[in-house]
């Protein structure tokens, strides 16, 4: 038995990094939406542009078309200014945002460097080591990437009880990772794991109702998990609960409440939130106007993979 205690003091040290990195390869779930959000306020609305009046000869009255939607990239994901965009039967998986955040790049490599511990530890039927076990045969981390391996330790971990292991589960289920795709079963792993305090799945599960994937719609719903997980802790959590009451989607839009929990996302360095608080920043909405330290938030999610970012640069600042 102390051999096996030898093996869990590193690995509980690396457990406290865990929760990010199975976050980031189940961020958002995109799906084609049947229904939009309520109409969000926002800093700056797209103008509608109009074709030129055409008149037909067989008709008295002239008849006017407005061309394509003009999209809006400072109104929040999701909005209707700013709506989520996938490939008919392909899911959106944000995990590409997170790929440069050095915390993820850290703890991979120290999995990776401990993976004899790892297994060691995983063998004695520790729940913890099952768990991070299959996370090093999902991610590649010491080992030959293995989804059929990575379900396998997940699966003994959750049938010992270990809430992380239902949610990642669940993302094996929603990507199609060694499985078939299957909403409803990622849905139903990601129920679980909510229903054991993992704030992960919760995040997961309030993106499944927000995009109806595996369940059917239902912002308020959505907005309820986003909140639990933020509860608990959930960086990511965090910035999709500042984007919902920014944009009233499932609860009453407030600005307030949309500033405080964007700060909280971008102290822990999440892109989105920067993004979104760069913004508010530049316009002055919910926060004073500060153009300097805008431009700074908003480079810093540039450098994090956010391609509406640059945008926003390249018509604001052009030099950066």
């Amino acid at each position: 038995m102390k051999k096996i205690a030898t093996f869990a003091i590193p690995i509980r040290i690396i457990m406290k990094k865990l929760l990010l990195l199975s976050m980031v390869a189940m961020m958002l779930i995109g799906c084609n939406q049947t229904k939009k959000p309520k109409q969000a306020p926002v800093p700056s609305k797209p103008t509608p542009v109009t074709s030129q009046t055409t008149t037909n000869t067989n008709q008295s009255n002239a008849e006017t078309t407005e061309q394509p939607f003009v999209r809006d990239t400072t109104a929040p994901l999701g909005s209707p200014q700013n709506p989520i965009q996938v490939e008919p039967g392909k899911p959106i998986d944000f995990s590409a945002i997170f790929k440069n955040n050095q915390e993820t790049t850290t703890f991979g490599q120290r999995a990776a460097n401990n993976i004899d511990s790892i297994a060691k530890l995983a063998a004695t039927g520790d729940i913890n080591g099952m768990f991070l076990y299959g996370s090093c045969y999902e991610y590649g981390w010491g080992v030959n990437k293995d989804y059929a391996q990575a379900m396998s330790w997940y699966q003994k971990a959750a049938e010992h009880g270990q809430k992380n292991a239902f949610g990642a589960i669940g993302g094996l289920y929603r990507l199609g990772h060694g499985v078939a795709t299957d909403a409803q079963q990622a849905f139903q792993w990601f129920k679980k794991g909510a229903d054991h305090q993992d704030d992960n799945s919760m995040l997961c599960l309030g993106n499944c109702y927000y995009t109806g994937l595996g369940t059917e719609k239902n912002l308020e719903e959505a907005t309820y998990w986003w909140e639990k997980a933020a509860e608990l802790g959930n960086v990511f959590a965090f910035s999709q609960v500042g984007d919902a009451y920014y944009g009233g989607l499932g609860v009453e839009a407030d600005l307030d409440k949309a500033v405080q929990y964007y700060q909280k996302a971008v102290e822990k360095n999440i892109p989105n939130a920067q993004y979104r608080l760069g913004v508010l920043q530049f316009y002055g909405k919910g926060v004073p106007q500060d153009t300097v330290a805008a431009r700074k938030l908003i480079i810093k999610a540039r450098d994090n993979g956010v391609e509406l970012a640059q945008q926003f640069l390249d018509k604001h600042f052009p030099s950066y």
